[in-house]
């Protein structure tokens, strides 16, 4: 049994973020674990916000070596099971050797293949993100990754300001960058800002680090429409990013941050490229670019442009920009409820695959419908491992979903989506015995929703009887709740004293439900 894990990730801001999900797997597979999360001082708020991480140790910006080597030796006295390096440098390495643990992981870099992409010599069709490779690291201690996106839970956050709080017309405009060439001009940014504005009636909440401020004509032109941000620390920039209806940033660490809290991004991508695998990866997320045969110069974005003028940036107008961005505000994503069905709306008939078996439990349809008049949408996911078991077929499966259906449209209840699992990997009929991405707690179904009725699902609600549909909950980055009903009782004793489940609401079933 694994008590004691730590992770290694000394920076940069956007690459601890990244590493959210991994941390989350971890504590996924050992909950009752203690995670230590190492990381250098600047970096320490960020990684405090990661779910599933108990204690971050911080290393002063201009430690030396001996400093460093003198934590690893005092690291080395409190016998970690697992020791897992997601930064893959020298004193990452050091920290694996010096540090003795039970297992020791370090996640594949890619280094040579992200070098011969910088050289155009080898562009991946479909190149594995960080996210990814963090997890691949996770394999290698036998740890399954449900989460693959960026996440950090609105609880960890605290809370926006309260003239934040709620509004519909918010936008982040985030323009600086950590290195100058990957940095879309200033002018641009603020073309973008007064179109949001004009055609929209957009707030804007710019951003600012140092020489990103705006000038006294920008403020003043912009006027009460405007708000700016200086130099905020990451733990009260994070609440406020909760909160926006879209970002706008460069290829930068802020841009990896608002997708983690669930603001849908729209990122400018110039001299850097997706192909390196740091783009953002939140499901409403989308990249700005143009192709150019020089693109990406460098990993970073560090090396200055060789041509007559940056043409991965001027090509990009504020238009195609404003077009990405406005459709957040016509179209705001939109919030949900997801119900787990059997023994959470309906009796749980163990492997039900009869229709007329279904039977609806007391306060199901009135529960439905106060979460509709709540502004919520409706959608139903149930894990099906019947079909790959081989209890029945998944026609029989489908033909119980649709009559579930029609018994709530008949009581005056449309759901927007009802989404099935039929996969079991130790099942017993080869089609469907199979590791998939939908099974719960995978969040396969509640993405597959998510892209279909523009759904945020760090602003949704899982609700059911299982530990899986607790932990999908926590991997889709929004909240969960509990009931008693069905096989909820057994799940609330096992997890009563696990901190990670502190912020799950139990009600003894659905008709006590209260958003």
């Amino acid at each position: 049994m694994i008590h004691r894990i730590l992770v290694v990730r000394l920076g940069s801001l956007g690459d601890v973020v990244l590493t959210s999900a991994a941390v989350l797997n971890l504590k996924l597979a050992y909950p009752e674990s203690r995670l230590v999360y190492l990381t250098k001082e600047r970096f320490a708020p960020v990684a405090r916000l990661l779910t599933g991480v108990d204690e971050v140790l911080a290393l002063p910006e201009d430690s030396s070596g001996r400093a460093f080597i003198t934590t690893l030796l005092q690291l080395d006295d409190r016998n970690f099971d697992l020791v897992v390096d997601l930064h893959g440098n020298f004193r990452s390495f050091l920290t694996r050797k010096l540090v003795s643990s039970g297992n020791a992981v370090s996640y594949p870099k890619r280094r040579l293949s992200r070098w011969l992409t910088t050289q155009n010599l080898q562009v991946t069709d479909a190149p594995p993100h960080t996210i990814d490779l963090y997890n691949k690291a996770l394999e290698k201690a036998e740890i399954t990754a449900c989460a693959k996106r960026p996440i950090m839970h609105h609880w960890n956050l605290g809370d926006a300001p309260a003239s934040l709080s709620g509004r519909r017309d918010l936008v982040v405009i985030a323009p600086g960058a950590a290195h100058p060439p990957k940095q879309w001009p200033i002018e641009k940014f603020l073309a973008v800002a007064r179109g949001l504005i004009e055609r929209h009636g957009a707030h804007i909440l710019w951003t600012a680090v140092g020489s990103d401020r705006l000038t006294g004509e920008s403020r003043r032109e912009m006027g009460e429409h405007c708000t700016e941000l200086v130099d905020l620390p990451i733990d009260q920039l994070a609440p406020i990013l909760a909160q926006a209806q879209v970002a706008i940033s460069n290829d930068s660490g802020l841009m990896h941050l608002a997708s983690a809290v669930g603001a849908p991004v729209v990122a400018i991508f110039g001299p850097t490229h997706p192909s390196l695998g740091f783009e953002p990866r939140g499901i409403h997320d989308r990249i700005i670019q143009v192709e150019e045969y020089c693109r990406p110069c460098s990993l970073h974005g560090k090396k200055p442009c060789f041509r007559t003028e940056q043409f991965c940036f001027t090509r990009i107008s504020p238009e195609m920009v404003l077009a990405a961005a406005g459709e957040h505000l016509t179209r705001p994503l939109n919030k949900a409820v997801f119900f787990d069905r059997d023994g959470t709306l309906i009796v749980d008939k163990h492997y039900l695959s009869d229709p007329d078996q279904i039977e609806l439990l007391p306060g199901a349809i009135d529960s439905l419908k106060r979460a509709r008049q709540s502004g919520y949408r409706l959608v139903a996911i149930s894990n099906q491992s019947g079909v790959a078991r081989g209890y029945f077929s998944l026609e029989s499966a489908q033909a119980v979903s649709k009559r579930f259906e029609q018994i709530l449209a008949e009581s005056g209840v449309a759901l927007d989506g009802s989404y099935i699992c039929p996969h079991f990997r130790s099942g017993t009929v080869p089609q469907y015995s199979i590791a998939c991405d939908c099974r719960k707690p995978h969040p396969g179904m509640a993405e597959q929703a998510a892209r279909e009725h523009r759904i945020n699902l760090h602003r949704s609600v899982v609700i059911g009887d299982k530990l899986d549909d607790l932990n999908l909950g926590l991997v889709s980055g929004g909240r969960s709740i509990l009931v008693r009903s069905g096989h909820g009782a057994l799940a609330e004793q096992s997890t009563a004293s696990i901190a990670l489940y502190n912020r799950v609401s139990v009600i003894d079933s659905v008709q006590d439900l209260s958003l």
